[in-house]
């Protein structure tokens, strides 16, 4: 059962507002001095309800500790005729509403209802941030997927060996955080170096990877290390791998047989301990079957192969990365966001996200900096995502539970419906061809705002 804290001095309004709270199964602590209302501000309580006129001061007195002490409780500011000044300084104080005595009872139950709304979504986003604190013990990587448990265990496998691993994945699911994970994990003392192959002209990536002499080629006007030997020591992650050319595959498998490599302008062979790791955003098999990489090189890459989920098969994770960034762009910009509305975060929870963890990235920093408010709302959202259509359900056995499947289908197959009948549940019970009554129960089961 809901609670509330009723400061007035007023026994009638003190009585007025217990009998409409109880009807709604809500219990009442009832003072009437500023004194005895800071005796119980360490307690629990869902709505505060606030008289501005009281025997030992002005209201306003005590809201920066309601504030303080309940943060989470939103604070109906009761006034008398002609005070309204006073209850719009309030709400700048950060009180929730005001109520202007003598208040309608109809008038006062929407106030306790909206009131009751904002503080379920308080509480909705307390308990994400609290599991986004659980959940978030493996470095700056963030999941409770099945799938990213089990990457996590293979980091902790191989962190600490030498062994070269082949991380797939598409892009932006974050194969550089993986590797950056591993190399951290490890006992290297080196430097963690990427370099991105897709980034470099063919004609330079060798003289990049291995280093150069000066007068080697024309431009080469003094000596440059390759990121060889910048990770000397350390780890170099290879990036977008099946962009390095064919000739100079065949030079790093040289290199990872022998732990050898030759700078251009050189002949006598240098050594490195740099560790390799190799990622991907397309499977090198089939790249080799296709004649595009090297057998031989993607036999001796593939000791120990880490696959990536993309974020539309670990949705359970969204909110946990949209309260991550919300977190980080929210200090960045100076914004004072406390959390995410319902219905913006349904949009996130069913948008197809075809550029994974990075596009969730973009569009929280973009809901942030549109924000005016202290909460993200659809209209806060990048159009990208409003237009977005509902993923398909793709089948992946093994990872989920006949339930789980059954009921992700289920809960997109209403949602689609929801979307074409522009929310009205009877238009979207018509093209589901089931009674509405029966789609009601099926929204209230999986839960659809």
């Amino acid at each position: 059962m809901n609670r509330a804290l009723v400061i007035d001095d007023e026994e009638v309004i003190q009585d007025v507002i217990r009998r409409v709270l109880e009807r709604h199964r809500i219990s009442t602590r009832e003072v009437y001095t500023l004194e005895e209302a800071r005796k119980h501000l360490n307690q629990e309580y869902d709505l505060v309800f606030l008289d501005l006129r009281l025997p030992d001061g002005n209201g306003l007195d005590i809201l920066p500790l309601i504030r303080e002490k309940l943060p989470y409780s939103p604070v109906i500011v009761l006034t008398a005729y002609g005070t309204v000044e006073s209850a719009v300084k309030a709400l700048k104080q950060g009180a929730f509403d005001f109520l202007e005595k003598p208040f309608a009872l109809k008038e006062f139950e929407d106030r306790v209802k909206k009131a009751l709304q904002v503080r379920e979504l308080y509480r909705q986003n307390i308990e994400l941030k609290k599991e986004l604190d659980e959940v978030k013990g493996f470095g700056n990587l963030i999941g409770k997927n099945r799938r990213m448990i089990e990457v996590y265990d293979m980091i902790s496998r191989v962190a600490e060996t030498d062994v070269t691993v082949l991380i797939e994945g598409e892009s932006g699911t974050g194969k550089e955080m993986v590797a950056r994970e591993i190399h951290r994990r490890s006992k290297r003392k080196g430097k963690f170096v990427v370099f991105h192959c897709g980034n470099i002209s063919p004609d330079l990536v060798e003289s990049h990877l291995f280093g150069h002499r000066k007068g080697a080629f024309t431009g080469a006007t003094e000596d440059k290390k390759g990121f060889i030997e910048e990770a000397e020591g350390g780890t170099l992650l290879l990036d977008d791998i099946l962009t390095l050319p064919w000739e100079t595959q065949a030079k790093l498998l040289r290199f990872l047989e022998t732990r050898e490599f030759i700078k251009l302008g050189e002949t006598k062979p240098r050594r490195s301990t740099a560790r390799l790791l190799i990622a991907s955003n397309k499977p090198l098999k089939k790249a080799v079957e296709e004649g595009k990489f090297r057998e031989d090189l993607f036999y001796r890459i593939n000791v120990v192969r880490i696959e990536l989920p993309p974020l539309r098969s670990r949705r359970e994770d969204i909110p946990l990365f949209v309260f991550h960034f919300l977190k980080e762009f929210s200090r960045k910009h100076n914004k004072r966001i406390k959390g995410i509305k319902e219905q913006a975060m349904d949009l996130l929870m069913n948008y197809h996200w075809p550029g994974n963890v990075r596009e969730l990235k973009n569009a929280i920093e973009s809901a942030v900096i549109l924000s005016r408010g202290e909460w993200i709302d659809v209209g806060n959202l990048p159009d990208w995502i409003l237009r977005g259509k509902p993923t398909d359900v793709k089948i992946s056995l093994g990872t989920k539970t006949y339930k789980e499947m059954m009921e992700e289908f289920e809960r997109t197959l209403i949602l689609t419906a929801l979307r074409q009948a522009g929310g009205v549940q009877k238009k979207a019970a018509e093209l589901l061809g089931m009674n509405p009554s029966t789609l009601s129960m099926a929204i209230k089961r999986l839960g659809i705002k």
